[in-house]
Parts: C-alpha cells; sequence; structure tokens
C-alpha cells in the first residue's frame, strides 16, 4: 500500500504530461521572435511554497538560422545573466549552447541545449544550472507557445533525477515602442 501510493505521489509530482509533439512546420521561429530587444515577467516557484517574481531584459542577434541571445535576469537580490547561443537545424530541431552567471558574477561553462518546434512553439531541453545558483546541475524544460497577443508563454519545469523541485511561468514579448 504505501508503495503505491509513493509511486503514485511520484507520478504526480513529476509533470508527467506529455511535452507537445515535433512539428517542423511550426510558424514560431526564436530567432525572428528575439531578434533585437526583448522582455519577460515571471514568478518561479521553488519547493512549491517559495515564490519570487523577476523580470528580464534580452538582446538578440539572428543571422542565418543561428541566435545569440543575452538574457539579463533581474532578481531581488541582484541580475544574472544567460548567454543563448542557438541554431535552427532544416528538421524543426534547435541545437546550442546555454551559459548562466553564478551568484559570484561567474560565467559557467557552456551547456548543451536541444529543442524542436512544436505547432504552437518550442521545446528546450538542457541540464545546466540555475542563474545565480550553486553547483548543482538541474534539469531544465522549457514549453514556449504562441500567444494571440503576439507574446510567448514559457512553462519552465526544473527536475533533479526526475523529481520536479521548481518551476516558472513566464511572458516574453517586445518592449514598447519609445514615447508610448
Amino acid at each position: 500500500m504505501l508503495r503505491s501510493l509513493l509511486a503514485a505521489l511520484l507520478l504526480a509530482l513529476s509533470g508527467c504530461a506529455a511535452a507537445p509533439r515535433p512539428d517542423a512546420g511550426g510558424t514560431f521561429r526564436p530567432e525572428a521572435f528575439f531578434a533585437g530587444a526583448s522582455v519577460s515577467r515571471g514568478e518561479i516557484r521553488t519547493a512549491w511554497f517559495f515564490r519570487e517574481a523577476f523580470t528580464a531584459d534580452f538582446e538578440g542577434r539572428a543571422a542565418r538560422g543561428a541566435l545569440s541571445l543575452d538574457e539579463r535576469f533581474r532578481f531581488t537580490d541582484g541580475d544574472r545573466l544567460q548567454r543563448w547561443r542557438l541554431r535552427a537545424q532544416a528538421d524543426g530541431r534547435y541545437t546550442g549552447t546555454v551559459e548562466t552567471e553564478t551568484g559570484d558574477g561567474v560565467l559557467r561553462e557552456p551547456v548543451a541545449v536541444s529543442g524542436y518546434r512544436t505547432a504552437k512553439g518550442l521545446v528546450f531541453d538542457y541540464e545546466g544550472f540555475a542563474p545565480g545558483g550553486g553547483d548543482t546541475r538541474l534539469r531544465f524544460r522549457h514549453l514556449m507557445e504562441m500567444r494571440p497577443d503576439g507574446s510567448v508563454s514559457n512553462t519552465v519545469r526544473i527536475s533533479k533525477l526526475g523529481v520536479p523541485i521548481a518551476g516558472a511561468q513566464v511572458v516574453f514579448s517586445k518592449p514598447p515602442a519609445r514615447g508610448d
């Protein structure tokens, strides 16, 4: 009985909902959306009870299917940089790297990122570090979807050894034009 209860609990915690299927014809292209300036607002939930709001500013450069993107997070305890390098593949997949700034202001070594387009957006997976975090490698899964207003929602699941430990809800958008 106890084993069944634990198995059910782990299954529920694992966020076992299947990720959207790859769709090379999906219309969301991060190299187009993130070119130039972008912003985000979000909230991270850690251990199911700690919540922290954050914002981020992005500066992206796109060329020939590749995207170089600097993401500057603004947390209550300071700013943190993530530097993304992504390349679109002909089959709708993405490959690249992400570097994450530690709490000491040092960029960690790049870690591999892989992803794919879906009918409504994009899925990215990688094993890396939390912005401003310690030495623990975590598994990140980003599920991005285009919204009717032109913004992009991003649901992030963060896990360790298959067990979810944190998550975030984020909305990416373009900043208002100056003078608005």
